[in-house]
Order: structure tokens, then C-alpha cells, then sequence
């Protein structure tokens, strides 16, 4: 009897399991019916990313265009940017205004990262993207992007081309002309002249900053200067000597961006024949002039000592940098790496002529031929000193002091009346609370 009720047992049992196969089956038979899977293979949803940029709206289409590029390398992720008007010159106070609801990713000014830095609004690079920003693009456009209090990387350098070049009418001037201001001097005359905005401090003392030292210090804003030393005054009282005699005899000082502009064209007779200006008048200046112009490297000058001094600048860069508290910080990292590298960079050049700061383009001399004005702004690079790094915000009025004195003279019998005295009392002014 054991044995039998045992035997019942198992009978019993493999009924079960028969049954609970064919139940099995049947399930899986009705997946396949209506043409479904099992939800346990049932593959995860992807990741929504939702970034949103800020640049000018020109640049809309290149942006939605890296969108699209981005996503096919990523296609686990659901990828979309918005983008919005907020140009790189106002970036700052946007995001400082109300950060809850600035972008992710922005383009900017460098001179603003200081302050973004300051507040901790702006991310600093993880070591990785830093690594590949200081190979990829060049120094002075890493030490825009870099912070001068923990020498750190807060954003990609976009462009290298916030600085300006010398610019003249190749009808009267050549290449040998422009190697040495002494040179355009020379061909200059009160119906043909040279022009520079010595009442702006962008270019008033830019005469000295390859040969003298300058530093800001975004924390104390105060800076260290050496431009008041006996190299900075014999190198001033030169370019006083040079251009002082000429004013409106053959040199004129101007803001070019106006009147001065239009009198560089055939139109107004040529009043204009050379001038120290930005890359970002260069489609006006083919519009005035087209093939008759030329660009060029600042040039030469001879000190009071006769000794040959190079004219210096300042560099900027447009960034991009990243919202510190992006709810898709690594996202927003990845795309602003990759609307940065080198291949953005060139598409962003022969798309709307912005200067790369990527050494491999601006070694690129095939490249730099379609646009003279950054091949000139590319051999100016070596003399020119970065904008965001060297000065801040009390620089600008007191260097413009020491331009007008280098070609009026004093401004009032209260004011120094010395080129020494004007540049003790603008060093003082930078040092000094």
C-alpha cells in the first residue's frame, strides 16, 4: 500500500508538471500571437537629456546641426537641445541674474569668467576635458578659459580671435610699408592717414604689453604692472615722437568702427589708408575696399634709443562654459566638449568666419588664406598678452589717459604734465585702493 500510495504521488506530481508546462507554453504562445515580447527582455527606455544653450541667434542652425551629430553618437540617450538669444557679450549677467533658470551651456566673453568663477556658477573642467583642452588649443586661449585664483579650467575656448591687426589699402601701402609704423608713416599724408583709437585703453597702451609685465588679480581686483619702468617710457615717448607730428598731417586718433570706417572706402576718397582694428569688421572692410585689402601684423617701431620694439595687443576668446548646478552636468560637459573640438571649430570658421583657437587650424596656413585678417591675427598671437588675465575694469579709463597724453599732451595744468608722471599716476591707480 505504501508503495502504491507512493506511485500515486508521483502520477500526481507529474501531472502537475505537465500541466504547469503547457501552461508555460500557452503564455508564451499568446506573447507571439500578439506579437509581443516578454517583458522581462523588454529593453530599458532610454535617457531623456534636455540641454538648453545660449549663443547668438546667427549661430541657431549651427547648434541644432551639432544637436543631431551628437545624438547619432549617443543613440542610447533621447537627445535635445532649446537654444536661446543670449549672446556671449551678456551671458554673465543672465546667469548671475537668475541661475535657476540659466542654460546648461552658454557662450561667453572671457573677460565675465572671474566673476561666474567667483560665484560659483560657472563648473570647473573634470581633469580629462582639461587634458584635452591644453593639447588642443593654443596657450593664450587656455589662460582665458583658466581662472587666475587656483589656475584651474572653468570652460572650452570656442575662438581665439577677440584681438586686432593692422588693416590697410593695399593701393597704398605694401607688405614692406607695414613691417614698421616709421614705414606707413612715411606714405601717410593730411589726405591719406593712419588711424588708432589712442582714447581707448583696448589699444592705448598697447604700444608696451609684449615688452612690459601686467596682472590681474580678480580678488583684490588690483594688478601688477611694470609700465611705468624706463623700457615702457622710452618705448612711448618713441611712438609719441613717430605720431604726434602727424596728427592730421597723417595720422588721425579715431574710434574706426565709425566715420573713420567709411573713409577707408574708394567712395570717400581714400581718407583712410591703414588702422588698427578687430577681425570683426573684416566683412565690412571687403565691402568698403574688397581686394584692395590687406592685413597684417602690428608693427615695429623704434623706441627713443632707436632700439626695435614690437607692438603688442591683447588676446580674447569667445568660451563655453557650463552651469555648475545643470541637473545633466555630464551631458552638458560632453556637448560642450564636442561644439568645441577641432572639427566644430573648423565648420564654425567656414560657416561664419569666427578664429579657431585650435592649434591644428591655426597651423593651417591653407585654412587661414580664405581670411587675411585672422592669418594676420595669427602672426600677432606671439605679442599679445590675454585680455581676461591681464586686466580688469579700472584698467580700461586710466590706460586711455596715457594715449591721449602720447598725442595731446597734458589734459589740464592740474594733470601730470610728464609722460613719467602719467604713467606713475596710472600704474598707482591700478595698484592701489
Amino acid at each position: 500500500m505504501a508503495f502504491l500510495g507512493s506511485l500515486q504521488q508521483n502520477n500526481e506530481k507529474g501531472e502537475f508538471m505537465f500541466k504547469h508546462k503547457r501552461i508555460v507554453l500557452l503564455v508564451a504562445g499568446l506573447f507571439l500571437l500578439a506579437g509581443c515580447k516578454d517583458p522581462s527582455s523588454q529593453p530599458t527606455s532610454k535617457e531623456r537629456v534636455r540641454l538648453s544653450v545660449w549663443g547668438a541667434i546667427k549661430e541657431k542652425p549651427l547648434y541644432e546641426k551639432h544637436a543631431v551629430e551628437f545624438q547619432a553618437l549617443y543613440p542610447d540617450i533621447d537627445f535635445s537641445i532649446s537654444y536661446a538669444d543670449v549672446g556671449e557679450a551678456d551671458a554673465a549677467t543672465h546667469v548671475l541674474q537668475d541661475v535657476s533658470t540659466a542654460a546648461d551651456v552658454f557662450f561667453f566673453a572671457d573677460d565675465q569668467l572671474p566673476l561666474m568663477q567667483s560665484r560659483e556658477v560657472i563648473a570647473k573642467l573634470p581633469e580629462r576635458y582639461a587634458n584635452k583642452v591644453r593639447a588642443r588649443d593654443i596657450d593664450t586661449a587656455v589662460l582665458n578659459a583658466s581662472s587666475a585664483v587656483d589656475e584651474e579650467l572653468y570652460a572650452f575656448p570656442a575662438t581665439n580671435d577677440n584681438g586686432y591687426v593692422l588693416i590697410y589699402n593695399k593701393d597704398f601701402l605694401t607688405e614692406t610699408d607695414v613691417q614698421t609704423l616709421e614705414g606707413i608713416m612715411a606714405k601717410t599724408n593730411a589726405d591719406h592717414e593712419l588711424v588708432i583709437d589712442m582714447g581707448n585703453g583696448y589699444y592705448a597702451t598697447s604700444f608696451i604689453q609684449y615688452i612690459s609685465e601686467i596682472v590681474y588679480n580678480p580678488t583684490t581686483k588690483l594688478h601688477t604692472t611694470n609700465f611705468n619702468n624706463q623700457a615702457s617710457l622710452d618705448a612711448l615717448q618713441g611712438v609719441s615722437d613717430i605720431l604726434k607730428p602727424k596728427v592730421d598731417k597723417g595720422f588721425k586718433s579715431d574710434n574706426f568702427n565709425g566715420v573713420a570706417l567709411d573713409d577707408l572706402s574708394d567712395e570717400n576718397g581714400n581718407k583712410v589708408i591703414a588702422a588698427v582694428t578687430g577681425v570683426w569688421n573684416y566683412d565690412l572692410l571687403k565691402e568698403k575696399i574688397g581686394d584692395k585689402l590687406g592685413a597684417a601684423k602690428l608693427p615695429t617701431y623704434k623706441n627713443v634709443k632707436g632700439e626695435t620694439i614690437q607692438w603688442g595687443s591683447f588676446a580674447g576668446s569667445k568660451l563655453v562654459g557650463v552651469k555648475s548646478s545643470s541637473n545633466k552636468l555630464l551631458w552638458a560637459l560632453a556637448f560642450a566638449d564636442y561644439i568645441t573640438d577641432e572639427a566644430a571649430q573648423r565648420y564654425r570658421f567656414q560657416t561664419n568666419g569666427w578664429g579657431p583657437s585650435n592649434k591644428n587650424l591655426l597651423d593651417d596656413d591653407e585654412l587661414l588664406a580664405e581670411h587675411i585678417m585672422l592669418k594676420a591675427l595669427s602672426d600677432q598671437m606671439p605679442y599679445a598678452i590675454s585680455q581676461a588675465r591681464s586686466v580688469g575694469s579700472r584698467f580700461w579709463d586710466n590706460a586711455a589717459i596715457v594715449g591721449k597724453f602720447l598725442i595731446e599732451g597734458p589734459a589740464s595744468p592740474e594733470s601730470p604734465q610728464t609722460l613719467k608722471d602719467t604713467l606713475d599716476a596710472f600704474v598707482l591707480a591700478l595698484t592701489t585702493e
